[in-house]
């Protein structure tokens, strides 16, 4: 019993990353057409701000990221977003001298650990992530009873 509701809150919960990653997914690409519109919009009128692209950008990519992670479940992901999360924040913001110096300590570090603490088996989603999802739904689809 107690294993059943285990693996059951378990599904639900992988379930609910899904539809947050797809919902994070379909904002991502509707603020990528919006900012794609809005850099002509303002490129046209003489109004453009590099700034401005380059944060709407990084935040792009940043919840491009964020979506991969949620669905891949690596530690590759997971540096790979704050890999982007901090380059944003060093690109867009213009902070101190001594934020930007952490900044760039924060990234060479990430580097580091991505070269010399993550293995190839880190970067490797669990194996045929979809395909078991979809078993899954044959399992319960042929477990259903049938009413006739």
């Amino acid at each position: 019993m107690k294993g059943t509701v285990v693996k059951f809150l378990l599904k639900t919960a992988w379930v609910l990353e899904l539809i947050i990653a797809l919902f994070i997914l379909v904002v991502t690409v509707v603020q990528m057409v919006l900012t794609g519109k809005d850099s002509l919009d303002y490129l046209t009128l003489g109004q453009f701000s590099l700034n401005e692209f380059f944060a709407n950008t990084m935040n792009i990519i940043v919840g491009l990221e964020f979506v991969k992670m949620l669905i891949l479940h690596t530690p590759q992901a997971v540096t790979d977003v704050l890999l982007f999360a901090i380059a944003r924040q060093l690109v867009v913001t213009h902070s101190s001298s001594m934020d930007t110096l952490l900044g760039v300590a924060a990234v060479a570090l990430i580097f580091v650990i991505k070269k010399f603490l993550l293995s190839q088996e880190d970067s490797v989603p669990p194996k045929d992530i979809l395909s078991k999802f979809s078993q899954e739904f044959k399992t319960r689809k042929e477990e259903a009873p049938h009413h006739e």
